[in-house]
């Protein structure tokens, strides 16, 4: 097993170990999985596994409540030397020292994004190690103006960008807009499908897309679920069994993906808001804040090994 490999099974077991089967929220604190800022929700990509010379497309899930127009940035940090944020944004600032740092491409709207992969990007790269190479696709969201600062200029503790919100002209903290990097991983002949979703089921029945559920609020207005002594809802969000691949790489690698299905809502407190392939059923209730609301529910499921996709649903609180 590559290093790559052990501390992505690592990463994604502590992931599995603090969320899943973890009660959504207490009383004290907000859930995360209540959306009621801008919000970027996932990326995901049509190759999450991509061979040299191919083009991947990159497709966003975010959330705006305010109508603010958002700007998008984009650009690819080559072969960085850790898959986070921080990692992408220190092998950027390295390329820029010799001029040689992609460009971040700025627009209003720009949701999505292209990227095709050099053809000669896994050149010289010892057999050994290219189990390890990715080219991650940062980007940045910002309900408002962008500004960029010079790449290389920036210490590794600075985030080079500025975010002012659009109708204030507040400058915002980090975590009210996005800083996000996608992986693609570098492989010339293995593909990583992105997980399927059969069906979403609420109370044990199907629930098709665009189909307006409706649920009376409980009496309520807490952020933990078992406040709620009225109606509560099972949801389950189904993949299709071949989901959760199994095999063996290129480089010999054996690997078994984990699944996880995380729960999002403008509204309402869910029992669980991360669930497992093999455990997949939670419940939601509506708070009495909500009544005459129509709630939106965003369902993503996730693999270990960059796979993701996403449906949302409706609910109308009464």
């Amino acid at each position: 097993m590559s290093p790559h490999t052990r501390a992505l099974g690592r990463a994604f077991a502590l992931f599995l170990f603090t969320l899943v089967g973890v009660a959504a929220c207490g009383t004290d604190f907000e859930p995360g999985s209540r959306v009621v800022d801008f919000r970027l929700l996932a990326v995901a990509a049509d190759k999450p596994f991509a061979a040299p010379g191919e083009t991947v497309r990159l497709t966003t899930l975010h959330h705006e409540p305010f109508g603010r127009p958002l700007t998008w940035a984009w650009t690819t940090c080559p072969l960085p030397h850790d898959s986070t944020v921080n990692g992408c944004l220190a092998r950027l600032a390295e390329l820029a020292r010799t001029s040689a740092a992609p460009p971040f491409t700025v627009e209003q709207g720009r949701s999505s994004f292209e990227v095709t992969i050099p053809p000669d990007i896994l050149d010289g790269i010892p057999e050994e190690a290219k189990g390890n190479a990715i080219v991650g696709v940062v980007t940045i969201v910002c309900p408002g103006n962008l500004s960029l600062k010079d790449l290389a200029d920036i210490r590794s503790s600075q985030l080079p960008f500025r975010c002012i919100e659009a109708g204030t002209g507040v400058e915002l903290a980090y975590e009210r807009y996005a800083v996000a990097v996608k992986r693609i991983y570098l492989y010339s002949r293995d593909k990583n499908q992105n997980p399927a979703i059969a069906d979403v089921t609420w109370d044990g029945a199907s629930w098709p897309e665009g189909e307006i559920k409706e649920a009376r609020v409980c009496d309520f207005d807490s952020n933990s679920f078992e406040d709620c002594k009225g109606e509560r809802h099972e949801i389950s969000v189904n993949a299709v069994p071949a989901t959760a691949e199994t095999g063996t790489s290129e480089y010999g690698t054996p690997f078994r993906e984990d699944v996880v299905i995380q729960h999002y809502a403008t509204e309402g407190v869910f029992e669980y808001d991360v669930k497992t392939l093999a455990q997949p059923k939670t419940r939601w209730a509506a708070r009495a804040r909500s009544r005459g609301q129509t709630i939106t529910m965003w369902f993503v499921i996730r693999d270990n090994r960059g796979g993701v996709t996403w449906t949302s649903r409706q609910v109308r609180a009464l």
